[in-house]
């Protein structure tokens, strides 16, 4: 099963170019089975979501994406504001465990990527070591580190991919879209069938998953 784990919307994110119908329509056509909103420090009522799966056909859940002190932080399985706990990670662990949710790194090493490689070598700055970034304190809190972003480049792709190997961890996918052309292109995939959210969560701890990188044909999605 297909699922899409980083979306976001207009009604949660003011970033956002799509709707959560947009949203949905878009993921219907690219055939996903699910996708999770994850708004920026924005939550969004379990209840009216599972209204919109009834309706669309394919499970729709939310998670949040939570800036704290050491980067963005995917949560899922959790429905109540964080906002109280982004300066203090060893409080939010232990509430997201009390919950049973889980914790991604989202797009651990964009900033570190943000320079080419010619560009570092020019301003002095020395090569970026995986193992390096790995020891930083963030990775010591997160279940998971997101792979695959759509809005990543491939030399982040590859150092996350690393990274997740290096520290032992599961790696997901997302397509981090703000818009309809840019959903679906990265999914996290789950061997075994998803049927409710605390499934979900409970694979992304502990279940065969993957991620994986998709091409988004813009005729599919009616463009």
């Amino acid at each position: 099963m297909e699922f899409d784990l980083h979306t976001h919307t207009s009604q949660g994110s003011a970033c956002s170019r799509m709707n959560i119908w947009d949203l949905i329509q878009a993921a219907c056509e690219r055939r996903l089975d699910g996708v999770c909103i994850t708004d920026h420090d924005f939550c969004w009522n379990p209840e009216e979501l599972a209204k919109y799966s009834k309706e669309s056909g394919i499970q729709v859940y939310g998670g949040v994406e939570l800036s704290t002190s050491m980067g963005e932080i995917l949560i899922y399985g959790v429905h109540q504001s964080l906002l109280h706990l982004r300066e203090d990670l060893p409080a939010l662990i232990q509430f997201v465990r009390e919950q049973k949710g889980v914790m991604v790194a989202a797009h651990p090493f964009r900033s570190d990527f943000a320079l080419s490689a010619f560009s570092r070598e020019e301003r002095g700055l020395e090569p970026i070591e995986v193992e390096e970034l790995c020891r930083r304190p963030l990775f010591g809190y997160v279940d998971s580190l997101e792979i695959y972003n759509g809005r990543s480049s491939w030399r982040e792709i590859c150092a996350a991919k690393d990274a997740a190997k290096i520290l032992g961890k599961k790696g997901t996918g997302g397509s981090d879209a703000h818009s309809i052309l840019s959903v679906g292109s990265c999914v996290t995939v789950f061997e075994d069938p998803v049927v409710n959210e605390a499934h979900l969560v409970g694979q992304l701890l502990t279940g065969r998953i993957h991620a994986k990188k998709k091409e988004v044909s813009r005729n599919v999605l009616g463009m």
